[in-house]
């Protein structure tokens, strides 16, 4: 059952999700405080795509017995944060 998972390489995700923000001109007197907020952007999408790596894991080795795929179960998951 393990081939059957879908992983998500958080670094890689991360990096995409910050090519689709879109970011205005920085002024160097603004240039921490737009860093700042890429680096919140980047961690943000870097750990959420941990949690589900984790919860998706933790879906395939407990054995549920209600008929809800596992892709909602991971999205109610998710939802909770």
């Amino acid at each position: 059952m393990e081939e059957s998972q879908t992983k998500i390489d958080p670094e890689s995700f991360a990096y995409h999700f910050m090519d689709t923000i879109k970011r205005p001109k920085t002024s160097t007197d603004n240039m921490e405080a737009a860093a700042k907020e890429a680096l919140a952007a980047y961690l943000t999408a870097y750990y959420l795509a941990q949690r589900f790596n984790h919860l998706e894991t933790d879906f395939f080795v407990d054995d549920h017995t209600k008929p809800v795929s596992t892709y909602q179960k991971i999205l109610s998951q998710l939802n909770q944060y």
